[in-house]
């Protein structure tokens, strides 16, 4: 099951979002990303949360929507909203939402990977491209000078890639020593291998954006 989480950060474009829907078997809000939704006219599945952010007008818009108040200040929503997930039995989940203006909670939200990306596919879409988790390695379809970045969330060794712009051969990628930011594809077809660590893919759509997870 494919599931949509809207969370309370900036959103891409609302066609996009709105295209993004009709492939979710279920939606989520975590907390004030119900106040996204009803702008955006998307009736969620279940709003989570501890309802810190969630508009009293918004919640009271959705009075029939299940609202699960979690108040526990070991999670955050967006955690609380992929346990929601799991908890579903969904094997795949779009995120919106989860980047923002503040650079804590963009932390926290790129941390999700580490803790569940090998439970549930995870891709998160802020507005200008998307992060997926490489597990392991990883063969793209690419266009000749297409950018893309490889973020390392802890330690990444053995680091192998082919066809970008600026190769690695069995490096180490970590945050605040050496990052993969901004490189390049120079064949219409990339690989990445990663042997330990928690190594995001980062890539700009631009225009090109398509309905599709």
């Amino acid at each position: 099951m494919h599931a949509l989480i809207i969370a309370n950060g900036i959103l891409p474009q609302p066609d996009y979002v709105r295209g993004l829907v009709k492939f979710a078997k279920l939606i989520i809000c975590a907390d004030g990303g119900a106040n996204h939704a009803q702008m955006l006219g998307i009736k969620p599945h279940v709003i989570i949360g501890d309802f810190d952010s969630i508009l009293p007008s918004t919640k009271n818009f959705f009075h029939d929507v299940i609202q699960i108040e979690d108040d526990d200040p070991n999670s955050t929503d967006l955690e609380k909203a992929i346990v929601y997930c799991l908890e579903q039995k969904a094997t795949s989940v779009d995120i919106m939402g989860a980047l923002g203006s503040r650079t804590d909670h963009s932390m926290g939200s790129l941390g999700c990977f580490k803790k569940f990306g090998t439970r549930i596919h995870i891709r998160m879409l802020d507005t200008e491209g998307e992060i997926t988790l490489i597990q392991k390695n990883i063969n793209l379809n690419t266009r000749e000078g297409e950018k893309l970045s490889l973020i390392p969330v802890d330690r990444c060794t053995g680091v192998t890639t082919k066809n970008l712009k600026y190769p690695l051969n069995n490096g180490v990628l970590e945050l605040g020593m050496q990052e993969g930011i901004s490189n390049e594809a120079t064949s219409v077809q990339v690989s990445i291998y990663v042997e330990s660590g928690t190594l995001l893919l980062y890539r700009f759509h631009g225009s090109a954006w398509q309905f599709s997870h």
